[in-house]
């Protein structure tokens, strides 16, 4: 469908929110339009749909449909056509979309009838695979169809489209909340049309609805109306494809038959395992592995007459292609939905007559001997009576069979016991942890208040044990630290363990505890481990001792050290005093080294050793540290060699100390 860039739409050369401009609308169906836009501020080519008001209006659609296009947003998939971006505009919803050029699949199916089986497979392949990963993230699609299988113009892109967008709609007013399903009749599974209940093989039964299709032309069911086609899904199993199609493998039909199975535990559990499932039946067929969708493949078989790829089609706003009855996205009445405007047995359609045709067909029987008047009023008596079956049939399928289920909330076991047995149900009752909700009350149950449930059916209801908590066991303390770990995290926590001198309690033994030993903490919480380091040594404060008086202290203390000069401190008064000590006062190991830094004060010289020196030699070695020399005693013969220096060699002492010699 060509983009029509005529100002007839309103919308056409608006902006949305500052950045979407509107050039043209691509289609427009019963849930939305689609247009084509352009991002401004990415400056690329975007598909736009906007909802029409009568969703709109409604808030609780507005919050389901920001909802379910976030979760869209959120899956990034090759074979998914990815959503960019949703606001509102004007009060109308919308949603940013990438756009595709290329076909539907339902144009496709229009154009060439059945495909062969390797083209139907090339195609379901990629659509079970965008479902699968949908399906890991916990999302359903609820509405897969062939309007809403995007394949590109060069026939290699295969896209999935309108994730969420049934939930959403699902969601609005009065005809939808209980008793209506949302989908497409003609590919919806047995269980939405039944309870209003979608799950992963929900989609499986919509995809193998269209692998029938793709493999035979058409859907297995026709009818007159919605209601007719949905009481057949509940009803009928989904024939072969070879009854229609004699070609296709019996591969084939046993993966088609198992995908559409009534009962939704007999499908395979999830696109995934349906993807599974499809390459080894394609395999055994041909044993070529995947197939890709090629150009000349499924794309070539469309006439000329097709005219060119549409841009971006989706299920709430696809091209016009002719459809059967049920092949819209619409709002089916649920089997027993009291609100219903027709029950499914009604809309049956009259059986085959071979014979070709009408009223111009002999009747056989008794009816045959009858004069006209009397088989007009047997047939209208008949016509009478089945109507009275159907109609009580119909009856006990929706609505008799059900009953509405009771508030169970707050309730202990046995109020919840007597309630269920006052309501004619059964009930299954289950514990679960639960810190905010109240002990021994049910907090949970299932079909929720008020929703539907077969009479003498069982409700499961959930009872709350309170907070799942854990005693820190007391015996504990003097445990070894591998003891300690094990034993916390056999009952459920975690550990970071904290260290600590002790008197009493040898190293790398439990102290203590962070909460406290005895106290009971909830489940998977982290406990703090205070584990011994062994007896501590006292560290006084030697800061501002002298360096002597220093060393000393730590020599009683049996402690190694270091000392190392404090060149920040010029203060003749400071010189020699210890300025810093590490670690600071307090409990230290006897393993720790101790630093000590001691000020230079006004310029400090390390006397030299000069002893063993003639005296000359020592003099001038002396003199050129910055010391004085005096001589005392030894005579004056200056090739004398030196015995004795004071202050020692090594002492720490002011420029121009004078050191006294003596030589011998």
């Amino acid at each position: 469908m060509p983009v029509d860039r005529t100002l007839a739409d309103p919308l056409v050369g608006t902006v949305l929110e500052g950045r979407y401009r509107i050039r043209g609308r691509i289609a427009r169906g019963g849930m939305a339009t689609v247009y084509d836009a352009v991002d401004e501020r990415l400056e690329r080519t975007v598909a736009v749909k906007i909802m029409h008001p009568g969703y709109a209006a409604d808030p609780s659609f507005v919050h389901r449909f920001i909802q379910e296009a976030r979760s869209a947003a959120a899956l990034s998939h090759p074979h998914v056509v990815a959503v960019y971006d949703q606001g509102v505009h004007e009060g109308l919803a919308f949603l940013v979309m990438e756009q595709v050029q290329g076909r539907t699949l339902r144009e496709v199916l229009a154009a060439r009838g059945r495909l062969p089986a390797a083209d139907a497979l090339a195609i379901l392949d990629p659509v079970l695979d965008a479902l699968a990963a949908a399906h890991r993230h916990g999302m359903v699609h609820r509405d897969v169809k062939p309007e809403n299988v995007l394949i590109g113009a060069d026939g290699r892109a295969v896209k999935v489209a309108d994730f969420g967008l049934a939930r959403a709609v699902a969601s609005v007013g009065p005809t939808s909340t209980r008793g209506v399903v949302m989908g497409t009749v003609a590919y919806v599974s047995p269980e939405q049309i039944t309870y209003g209940q979608a799950s992963t093989r929900s989609d499986v039964y919509s995809a193998g609805i269209m692998l029938f299709e793709m493999l035979t032309g058409s859907v297995p069911y026709g009818g007159d109306s919605s209601v007719n086609i949905a009481f057949q899904h509940v009803h009928a199993d989904v024939p072969a494809p070879s009854s229609r199609a004699p070609l296709v493998p019996p591969a084939l039909d046993e993966l088609t038959m198992r995908a559409t199975r009534r009962d939704p535990n007999a499908r395979p559990a999830d696109a995934g395992a349906f993807l599974e499932e499809l390459r080894a039946v394609r395999d055994e067929i041909d044993g070529r592995g995947t197939r890709s969708v090629s150009g000349t493949g499924i794309l070539a078989g469309l006439s000329p007459q097709s005219g060119p790829p549409t841009n971006t089609v989706t299920a709430s706003a696809a091209v016009p292609v002719p459809t059967a009855p049920g092949q819209h996205t619409q709002v089916v009445p649920r089997a027993g939905d009291p609100r219903g405007t027709a029950m499914m047995p009604g809309g049956m359609p009259p059986p085959h007559r071979p014979g070709g045709g009408g009223h111009a067909a002999a009747l056989p029987g008794p009816l045959g001997r009858l004069n006209p008047q009397q088989r007009k009023l047997a047939i209208i008596a008949v016509g009478l009576v089945l109507a009275l079956v159907a109609a009580s049939t119909g009856w006990y399928l929706g609505i008799g069979r059900y009953t509405s289920t009771p508030q169970f909330y707050e309730l202990n076991s046995a109020d919840a016991t007597a309630r269920a047995q006052a309501a004619g149900l059964k009930i299954e009752i289950r514990q679960e942890f639960d810190k905010t909700a109240l002990a021994g009350r049910v907090f949970k149950q299932s079909p929720k208040p008020d929703g539907r449930i077969r009479k003498g059916g069982t409700v499961t209801v959930t009872i709350s044990k309170g907070p799942d908590v854990v005693e820190i066991p007391k015996s504990l303390r003097g445990k070894s630290k591998g003891d300690v770990e094990e034993a916390l995290k056999k009952v459920g926590f975690k550990t970071t363990p904290d260290f600590e001198f002790s008197e009493d309690i040898d190293a790398n033994k439990l102290i203590s505890t962070s909460p406290a030993l005895g106290t009971k903490v909830e489940r998977g919480s982290t406990v703090t481990i205070i584990l011994s380091k062994g007896k501590g040594i006292t560290l006084p404060d030697l800061k501002g001792k002298s360096r002597e008086e220093a060393e000393q202290t730590l020599e009683e203390l049996d402690l190694a050290y270091d000392i190392q000069i404090d060149d920040t401190v010029t203060d003749p008064e400071q010189a020699g005093l210890v300025t810093n000590q590490t670690p600071s006062p307090g409990q230290v190991s006897s393993s720790q080294k101790i630093v000590l830094k001691v000020a230079q004060g006004q310029s400090q010289v390390e006397i030299p050793d000069v002893t063993g020196e003639e005296f000359d030699d020592a003099r001038d070695e002396l003199r050129e540290a910055g010391l004085k020399v005096s001589r005392r005693g030894g005579g004056d013969d200056d090739d004398a060699r030196v015995i004795f220096q004071y202050p020692p060699a090594g002492t720490l002492v002011a420029a121009g100390t004078e050191v006294s010699i003596i030589t011998g």
